[in-house]
């Protein structure tokens, strides 16, 4: 959001607060626990969610530079993005051609920036996914056709900072679609320029959606985190904009009050406020005052599942004391999550296993979680 859109963002929390409210939908929403609890119903989630729909890999800085590359397996498919010399991206099956093996994992260079290495036998591709060389080649594969052995592309868009990939060879997405209009509320955070400080990864004995529900309301704050969140920001107040199949929640601090009092063209919205990017299905991004976060969410088994958090910074830490006070934050942040949120939600997970015949309600003023998982019966045609 630029400075104006975040001032009458700003107007609207202020709002919110004098009247005690947030956002309402039109009615209450009633889930069948078999939502959280189906093994047929997982299934058809992992392939039309997350093998067979456009997924987010980060934001435009996760690969700053020509020669990084990111590699993640979590749909289902192995998958290599990389940052090309033209500062164009490009997207492979992250798949040696001989053998299989994964060319990348996780954060990483490309060998001298234009190569990437099978660790298994050295076969080397360029970024432009031709295969570059074949160690013992001229003995041992004479009657190969090299220009047939190059990686297989998969779609990737790059817009407004956000990066998304197509998991199934066989399938395109339209970006314009994906985002849903969401990018303009995007610009300004910085998703093309920030630090990556790093990446947790958390196991849970969650169901993926139930997982993700934690995310879209701040209706728990004061009975789930009285000591840490509640602190600084209000309970149950939030400003809720959908955009296509993704949404925007806005929450104030509990300073914000503190803008009544000055000039409005001295405001500085965002050390008042924090925002929630839904962008469907499995992730969202968090933006505070100085940074933001993301939260990608994937399926390991109908109760199971891993979240990867990870943090950006406007700019690298400029000393180690910087360095060691940025990932105590960090931590922090992500002890939050397992200590206060996970560790009460594993047990609704296994209430929900019990499989005991009701309904999970979800509240008007929980607009966020009814639009995740409308959205989600929509594309399933459920």
């Amino acid at each position: 959001m630029q400075a104006e859109a975040l001032k009458q963002e700003a107007d609207i929390l202020l709002d919110m607060v004098a009247d005690n409210g947030c956002t309402l939908a039109d009615a209450v929403m009633e889930l069948p626990i078999s939502h959280y609890t189906d093994t047929a119903r997982f299934e058809r989630e992992k392939l039309e969610l997350f093998r067979n729909h456009a997924q987010f890999v980060g934001p435009s800085c996760l690969l700053p530079k020509a020669g990084d590359f990111y590699a993640f397996d979590d749909t289902g498919i192995p998958i290599l993005v990389v940052r090309k010399a033209d500062g164009q991206l490009a997207a492979y099956l992250n798949a040696c051609s001989h053998r299989g093996a994964p060319l990348g994992d996780g954060c990483g260079q490309a060998r001298g920036g234009r190569l990437l290495t099978c660790p298994y036998h050295a076969w080397s591709y360029t970024l432009d996914g031709a295969l570059h060389a074949v160690p013992y080649g001229e003995r041992g594969f004479t009657d190969m056709d090299r220009s047939t052995r190059g990686l297989r592309p998969l779609q990737v868009e790059e817009q407004d900072g956000c990066i998304f990939v197509m998991p199934n060879p066989e399938l395109r997405f339209d970006m314009s679609d994906t985002l849903g209009g969401l990018g303009e509320s995007l610009s300004g955070f910085g998703f093309d320029n920030h630090h990556l400080l790093g990446i947790k990864r958390v196991e849970t004995a969650i169901n993926w959606k139930l997982n993700m529900d934690t995310f879209h309301e701040f209706y728990h704050f004061s009975a789930l985190h009285p000591e840490t969140i509640a602190q600084m920001s209000h309970n149950n107040i939030c400003h809720y904009t959908q955009y296509g199949r993704n949404h925007c929640l806005s929450s104030p601090t509990l300073q914000i009050d503190e803008l009544h009092g000055s000039a409005r063209d001295t405001w500085q919205p965002r050390d008042y406020m924090s925002f929630v990017f839904f962008l469907f299905p499995n992730t969202v991004l968090f933006v505070v005052n100085d940074h933001f976060q993301t939260w990608r969410v994937y399926p390991l088994a109908q109760d199971r599942s891993v979240v990867y958090h990870s943090m950006y910074l406007p700019e690298a830490p400029a000393s180690e004391a910087e360095q060691a006070e940025r990932e105590a934050y960090f931590q922090m942040i992500n002890d939050v999550a397992v200590t206060e949120d996970y560790t009460l939600v594993e047990r609704i997970q296994r209430g929900l296993n019990a499989g005991i015949d009701r309904t999970v309600v979800v509240g008007r003023n929980e607009p966020g979680v009814q639009n995740m998982h409308r959205q989600i019966l929509d594309l399933m045609g459920a």
